[in-house]
């Protein structure tokens, strides 16, 4: 015999608690989320429920401290992350691009590292313009920012030699 007591909860309770966090926090996703926090959470303390002298207030109850726990890490997000726009780099005009800078590199890598530095890419859509897999245009800037930088650090100690290069 299969025990029906939590479906019932939830066929009867669904709607109201994803109604009731869809009005709290005006995001029709998030209220999915929480809707679906409270009844895993119902699952998980199913003994608690059963015995409960109001399931249907614990569901609500529940839902509400959900709510709150969602508010909480919303704000914690907003006040604690910039705008993409604050973070993006203005790309400088063609005739302004460092030559030099550009010949250190493959033209690929030039390509990768002005999408995501200057053109605001994220690595997601920078990997799909170049036709790489998420991970690997992830390593590719790693790997060209390091050598950028033992570059310009030589160049700076005074060694003018290009690293990966064949110039003396």
């Amino acid at each position: 015999m299969t025990d029906t007591f939590l479906e019932d909860l939830y066929r009867e309770m669904y709607q109201k608690i994803y109604a009731f966090a869809r009005v709290r926090l005006r995001d029709e996703q998030l209220a999915q989320e929480v809707t679906q926090d409270v009844f895993v959470l119902a699952q998980e303390k199913l003994d608690e429920v059963r015995h409960s002298p109001n399931p249907q207030g614990w569901l609500i109850r529940t839902a509400g401290y959900a709510v709150q726990h969602a508010q909480r890490d919303r704000q914690y997000i907003e006040q604690r992350t910039v705008p993409l726009e604050e973070t993006r780099l203005s790309a400088p005009p063609p005739e302004a691009e460092d030559d030099e800078l550009k010949q250190r590199m493959s033209p690929e890598e030039w390509l990768l590292l002005r999408a995501v530095y200057c053109d605001g890419y994220s690595i997601k859509e920078a990997a799909q313009l170049c036709g790489l897999s998420f991970e690997a245009c992830r390593k590719r800037l790693l790997r060209c920012k390091q050598r950028l930088r033992r570059e310009l650090s030589m160049e700076q100690k005074g060694g003018k030699q290009h690293v990966g290069s064949n110039q003396p």
